[in-house]
């Protein structure tokens, strides 16, 4: 069976105007699969990332990444996640090669094993020809590619990728989508926050659907085809909404009884 990677148990985060963004959210993602995190604009999903990666700090609940709680040791766990966010900032004045070298020198990663990785990524996302090309010369679907190795460089054995699509042209799509399913057969835990519902449930081993700051619901197709009572030929997308409309809803209000020791005023 396979190790359990990261485990959040009954998140909570609430922000200074009050918005309650996480209500108790717990998740849990093994090794060797890829989950991803899908739900409606303000949902939680981007919350709980910041968290994961440690850009944020809960205000209460529990984070472990691989053995570690991440509030206990806020820095250990770290040399195992690899983060891409929805919009990457990127130096525009360096070139591929320099901030490919500029990340994996903070990764820990030797010079001469650097080199070889660096030109790896480079052939693999097929950015041989921008190698020596400044980042402000690239195109948005070229940065994405870029911020995709800055985040695969050290090998993690954790990815966590918030849109990692958005912007890139179908072929490029397919390289990365290529590139994930490597890495989770070589074991490595990937989360992946998206919008894209036929991404996500041609992608990912298994769906966690979160609305309102709660995981309404996890499983593969048919656990989450189960849960909402639908058909074998429900797509992913009518299961999501069915599921997101019903944790909508308020819950039934209780019929009123008379208390106990009512008694009938005549």
């Amino acid at each position: 069976m396979a190790s359990l990677a990261v485990q959040a148990e009954n998140l909570v985060k609430i922000y200074e105007e009050g918005t309650r963004a996480l209500d108790g959210f717990s998740l849990s993602a093994f090794e060797g699969e890829m989950l991803g995190l899908i739900g409606p604009n303000g949902a939680g999903k981007t919350t709980t990332i910041k968290i994961l990666v440690g850009l944020l700090m809960q205000d209460a609940g529990k984070v472990t990444i691989m053995g570690y709680n991440t509030l206990a040791d806020s820095i250990g766990y770290k040399k195992y996640i690899g983060y891409m966010p929805e919009a990457p900032a990127l130096p525009e004045y360096l070139t591929t090669v320099e901030f490919l070298g500029y990340v994996g020198r903070i990764r820990g990663i030797e010079k001469d094993a650097l080199a070889k990785r660096v030109e790896e990524l480079l052939r693999q996302l097929e950015l041989v020809p921008k190698a020596n090309d400044t980042v402000a010369t690239l195109s948005k679907g070229m940065r994405a590619k870029l911020a995709f190795a800055a985040a695969t460089i050290h090998r993690p054995k954790v990815l966590i990728l918030d849109e990692p699509l958005l912007g890139i042209d179908p072929a490029g799509q397919r390289l990365l989508k290529d590139q994930l399913a490597g890495m989770a057969r070589s074991g490595c835990c990937i989360l992946v926050s998206t919008h894209q519902l036929d991404t996500a449930e041609r992608l990912c081993t298994r769906v966690s659907i979160i609305n309102r700051g709660r995981n309404v619901a996890t499983g593969d197709l048919a656990a989450l085809r189960s849960q909402a009572h639908a058909g074998e030929h429900q797509t992913l997308e009518e299961i999501f909404l069915k599921l997101t409309e019903e944790a909508g809803m308020p819950e039934p209000e209780m019929p009123r009884r008379k208390g106990l020791f009512s008694r009938r005023v005549s």
